[in-house]
């Protein structure tokens, strides 16, 4: 799949796991904006063309719920992945509510990466 101009989002309150997914995920080839909040990850999405959010379920302030349901409301097309280190019931609510998937941390960065390269191609930017 070709990379090249495709922009993903990592909205995660852990500023050295957002660093290390953004640098592996720029090494792939994507363009990648970062968010340390759902805030951030909202105004972020103003700005720029976002073809996928990644974002960690359990943060402060905003979680990834209510960052899914903002992104559902405003760009319905993006699609949103949640991970986490949560359980299955709440990976399974998660999609119920319109996260294209959820990833547990901790997985592989290739199931990670093949999960993102397949919400970009049914992204409404692809």
């Amino acid at each position: 799949m070709e990379r090249n101009n495709k922009s993903i989002l990592v909205v995660d309150d852990n500023h050295d796991l957002r660093y290390v997914l953004s640098v592996r995920l720029i090494s792939t080839g994507y363009k990648v904006y970062e968010a340390a909040n759902g805030w951030e990850a909202l105004e972020q999405m103003g700005k720029h063309s976002i073809d996928v959010v990644l974002t960690d379920y359990n943060m402060p302030e905003m979680n990834g719920f209510t960052l899914l349901s903002h992104c559902r409301a405003k760009w319905p097309g993006t699609p949103v992945v949640l991970f986490s280190g949560e359980q299955d019931d709440v990976a399974h609510e998660a999609v119920e509510r319109g996260a294209f998937a959820w990833v547990r941390k901790g997985s592989e960065f290739t199931m990670l990466l093949e999960c993102l390269d397949y919400a970009i191609q049914h992204s409404v930017h692809a």
